[in-house]
């Protein structure tokens, strides 16, 4: 797994609702809804975290399947990437 670690972007903003997540990228218009799950996981790299150590996170605290949550986190990263909403860190 890889130990590359994201950010937002700069200019994106990230404000938490209950239990889910919007991300905007105000110049584009271009936004990003995240559920419990998703949101827990944007914490985590948010916190600098590494994609194998947010993985170990997800199962730590739900009861998931490590396949699915690895390809689940890096499809997010991709879409979010490809938005222009998350950087290398």
């Amino acid at each position: 797994m890889s130990t590359t670690t994201y950010q937002l972007a700069e200019n994106v903003l990230f404000q938490k609702v209950s239990e889910e997540t919007v991300i905007l990228e105000p110049e584009t218009g271009q936004y990003y809804t995240l559920d419990e799950i998703g949101t827990f996981m944007m914490g985590n790299i948010q916190q600098g975290k590494t994609i194998k150590t947010v993985v170990s996170c997800v199962l730590e605290k739900y009861q998931a399947d490590e396949q699915k949550v690895t390809q689940d986190l890096n499809e997010l990263i991709a879409d979010m990437l490809k938005q222009g909403l998350l950087v290398e860190a």
